[in-house]
C-alpha cells in the first residue's frame, strides 16, 4: 500500500517537475515580480564604537570604558497590495575591550549585578519584527506598525542608539494631511541597547509598568513648525511637551521646548529617595541656529524646575526604566544640565575644512544654588567627523569627540560641602564611532 501511495504521489507531481525542466517558471516569475519581493532591500551596517568616561563625583576616581563591534542586517519587504509588508532587523555585538563599571556606557552587556569587566559580554538579537500598513494618495497618508519595532521621536517616546537601539514592543501609528500629522504609540516591552533579554517597563524603584503611550500632533511649513505631545507611562508619569522652530532669516533659526511632567500615584508612592522630584517638573529651553556656506553654530539656554524636599532635584528625560524618552534641549548631557533651579548655556560650532571632513567645539556650562552657595559645572569638547567623498568610501563615517569636565562631588546628587564650600570634581570623556553600511539588495 505505502509504495502505491508513492507512485501515486509521484504521477501527480511528474507535470510540475516537467513543467520547470521545459523552462516553464511563469509562475514562479509571478510571485519574484511581487512588489512584496521584488521591492524589498537588505542593508548592512557594520558600526565600532568606543565610549570612555573617568570622573570622581560620586566615587573615588573611576573608569567607565566599553569598546565593541556591531553588526546589523536590516530588511524590509515591499508592499503586497500596495498595503501589507514587513521588517525585520538582527543586531550582533562583540566586545571587543571593557573596564569596570563598563554598563554605564550602554555598549555591552551586562551578565552580572557587579560592576566587573568579566561581566561585559557581546549579543544577539532580532531587535525588529513586524507587520507593516499603509493607505493612501499624494494628500493623505496612513501608515501602521505591530510588533518589535524603533520608535524615533513618537510623541514621548524615542530610541537610543548605540550598536544596536532601543527598541519596543507594540503598535504605532502616523497619518498626515496637507500640513499636519498625528502621530500615536503604545508599547509595553522594550529590548534596550545594550541587551538581547526582553524587559516589562518599571519604575525606579524596579516595579512593572503596564504600558507607555503616547499621541503627538505636528505641523509644518516653509515659515513654521510646531508639535506637540502628551504622554503616559501607565499610573506613573504624565508629560507634555511643546517645540517650536521657526527661520528668522536666511541664515537664522529660532527653536523652542518646552517640557511638562506630572508625578502620578505610583510615582508619589515611592520612597523619597528614588524619585528624581516630588509632585511636578519642568525644562524650558531656547536655542538658535546660525548656518552659512562652511560655518554651523547653535546655541542654546536652558532653565530647569524640578522641586524635591531636603535635596536637589532632577528633571527626568526618560518616562520609566528600560524606555527612552524624546528630548532635544541643548541640556541632553547625562544627569547634568537639568537639577532644579539650574540655568545652562550650551553651544555647538563647527567648521567644514572640505568636502569629506568637519570639526568643531562643544561646550555646556550650567549653575545651581545650594544652601545659598553657587556651584557651577561645565565641559568643553573638541569633535570632528569625516565622511570621505572617493566612490570606494562614500558609506563610511568616523566620528570622533574628547574633552574635560568640572563639576561638584555628590552623594545621591547632594553637594559635599567642606567649610562652607563645595568639593570639586574632574571627569575626562570621549567617544569614536566608525560607521560603514552598504546595500545587498
Amino acid at each position: 500500500m505505502k509504495k502505491k501511495k508513492i507512485a501515486i504521489l509521484s504521477a501527480s507531481l511528474l507535470p510540475l517537475f516537467c513543467a520547470a525542466e521545459s523552462g516553464d517558471n511563469r509562475f514562479i516569475d509571478r510571485v519574484a515580480a511581487l512588489p512584496l519581493l521584488s521591492e524589498s532591500s537588505l542593508d548592512v551596517s557594520l558600526r565600532n564604537h568606543w565610549k570612555y568616561l573617568k570622573e570622581d563625583a560620586a566615587n573615588p576616581k573611576t573608569v567607565h570604558a566599553a569598546w565593541g563591534q556591531g553588526l546589523t542586517l536590516d530588511y524590509k519587504s515591499g508592499y503586497l497590495a500596495d498595503v501589507i509588508g514587513f521588517d525585520a532587523s538582527w543586531y550582533g555585538a562583540a566586545k571587543l575591550g571593557a573596564s569596570d563599571h563598563f554598563g554605564s556606557r550602554g555598549i555591552l552587556y551586562k551578565s552580572g549585578s557587579e560592576n566587573k569587566k568579566s561581566n561585559a559580554h557581546g549579543f544577539n538579537k532580532f531587535g525588529q519584527r513586524y507587520v507593516k500598513l499603509k493607505y493612501g494618495s499624494d494628500d493623505f497618508q496612513l501608515k501602521a506598525q505591530g510588533g518589535w519595532q524603533r520608535l524615533k521621536e513618537q510623541g514621548v517616546i524615542s530610541t537610543s542608539l548605540r550598536l544596536s537601539p532601543v527598541t519596543y514592543r507594540g503598535w504605532s501609528g502616523d497619518m498626515t494631511l496637507g500640513d499636519f500629522s498625528l502621530l500615536g504609540a503604545w508599547v509595553d516591552r522594550s529590548l534596550y541597547r545594550d541587551s538581547p533579554r526582553q524587559s516589562v517597563l518599571k519604575t525606579n524603584d524596579g516595579r512593572p509598568i503596564d504600558h507607555l503611550a503616547s499621541g503627538e500632533l505636528r505641523y509644518k511649513s516653509e515659515s513654521f513648525s510646531a508639535r506637540y505631545a502628551l504622554g503616559e507611562s501607565d499610573g506613573y508619569l504624565r508629560r507634555q511637551h511643546i517645540f517650536l522652530s521657526m527661520p528668522l532669516t536666511s541664515n537664522f533659526t529660532l527653536g523652542s521646548q518646552l517640557y511638562f511632567t506630572r508625578a502620578l500615584e505610583e510615582y508619589r508612592a515611592m520612597a523619597p529617595g528614588k524619585r528624581d522630584f516630588d509632585r511636578s517638573a519642568r525644562h524650558y529651553a531656547l536655542d538658535l541656529t546660525w548656518q552659512q556656506e562652511k560655518w554651523r553654530s547653535k546655541w542654546g539656554l536652558g532653565y530647569t524646575e524640578a522641586a524635591k524636599k531636603d535635596s536637589i532635584g532632577f528633571y527626568p528625560r526618560h518616562m520609566s526604566k528600560q524606555s527612552f524618552g524624546t528630548f532635544i534641549s541643548m541640556a541632553s548631557a547625562g544627569e547634568d544640565y537639568l537639577h532644579d533651579k539650574e540655568l545652562m548655556i550650551a553651544t555647538m560650532t563647527d567648521y567644514r575644512l572640505n568636502k569629506d571632513l568637519l570639526a568643531g567645539i562643544a561646550a555646556n556650562a550650567g549653575r545651581i544654588n545650594y544652601n545659598g552657595r553657587p556651584i557651577a559645572t561645565a565641559e568643553i569638547n573638541l569633535y570632528g567627523q569625516w565622511t570621505p567623498s572617493h566612490p570606494s568610501l562614500k558609506n563610511l563615517r568616523v566620528w570622533a569627540m574628547f574633552g574635560p569636565g568640572w563639576s561638584y562631588k555628590n552623594i545621591k546628587r547632594k553637594p559635599v560641602m567642606h567649610n562652607g564650600d563645595y568639593s570639586h570634581s574632574h571627569f575626562l570623556a570621549g567617544e569614536v564611532i566608525i560607521d560603514y553600511k552598504f546595500k545587498m539588495f
